[in-house]
């Protein structure tokens, strides 16, 4: 059993000297990790509410920068900065297309998109202000490993929140477009070659497998998207779209066609009572309806 923390602390060889790992015992740093580790593995599964998710965004932006800039104090401006700028785009709209598309992958990532949090970026200016003061908290070398330890984990816990994928049924939504059946199939492989295209940009691991019509993981063979073939299924047929984690139905003529939305999976927080079933609608809609319907003004034919 003493094999462990052994290892652990005698690997920690890239720790800084010890003469700046003094910051480390500042007691308002030691508090905000004492927050941030309580109300991830406590009161997050206990509560869930508003205030555990404000909690950890005070004490999360208090405690990172100024941890990291203990290991790179030359570096500790540019380093508030880019953490302040990262909370601002993980809190935008902006990123939600590759969340959802890290999401198809089989990862649980979501947040909740709310303006109101970035006053928590008063925290990284405390942060920074107090880092700038020069003060030694003499302790002995294994306890400032410890703390570094205690922090990676705590740092670990709130950056991957626990969330379950949950199945919406029968939900029996109808779209309807002005356009042929043949046109609707082929605005929907659109969306999802579109959807891989940005994947590619991020990990570009996606592979095109041309025998099935099917795009997966290189060397895998979970599948991220398939492109549909309007000869090969009939209207009845229950088509799984892959990038938007739902079950749909596709049926028309050469003047009008239908969409119906049977089936939704989303990823969700794990101990939230909330009710998701119309945020996943809402998504579905946003991000498949709505680009169907836009798809030849964005891509017009030349």
């Amino acid at each position: 059993m003493k094999i462990f923390p052994s290892f652990i602390f005698t690997s920690l060889h890239f720790l800084p000297k010890q003469e700046q790992l003094h910051k480390l015992g500042h007691p308002l740093f030691l508090l905000s990790i004492t927050i941030l580790a309580i109300n991830d593995w406590v009161l997050k599964t206990t509560f869930h509410n508003a205030l555990t998710g404000k909690l950890s965004d005070f004490a999360g932006l208090f405690a990172l920068p100024y941890f990291l800039s203990t290991f790179f104090p030359k570096r500790k401006l540019l380093i508030h900065l880019i953490i302040g700028l990262m909370f601002i785009l993980w809190k935008s709209e902006c990123i939600q297309a590759v969340i959802d598309l890290v999401n198809t992958w089989g990862i649980a990532l979501g947040r909740t998109v709310d303006p109101s949090d970035n006053i928590a970026l008063v925290s990284t200016i405390i942060s920074y202000g107090l880092f700038e003061r020069i003060r030694a908290y003499p302790l002995r070398l294994i306890l400032y490993k410890t703390i570094a330890v205690f922090s990676v984990l705590s740092f670990l816990a709130t950056s991957f929140p626990k969330q379950t994928l949950q199945k919406f049924v029968s939900i029996d939504k109808t779209y309807r477009f002005n356009f042929s059946r043949r046109e609707l199939i082929s605005r929907l492989n659109m969306v999802q070659i579109k959807n891989i295209y940005v994947l590619n940009q991020y990990s570009g691991e996606a592979d095109f497998d041309a025998s099935k019509n099917i795009f997966h993981w290189h060397g895998q063979k979970d599948t991220l998207a398939m492109i549909l073939d309007d000869e090969k299924f009939s209207a009845g047929d229950t088509i799984t779209y892959k990038t938007s984690y739902a079950q749909i139905q596709i049926i028309g003529n050469d003047s009008t066609s239908t969409l119906k939305l049977i089936n939704l999976y989303k990823f969700v927080p794990a101990f939230s009572d909330k009710d998701y079933r119309e945020k996943a609608i809402k998504q579905f809609e946003k991000w498949t309806v709505k680009k169907i319907r836009k798809y030849r003004r964005e891509y017009p034919v030349k």
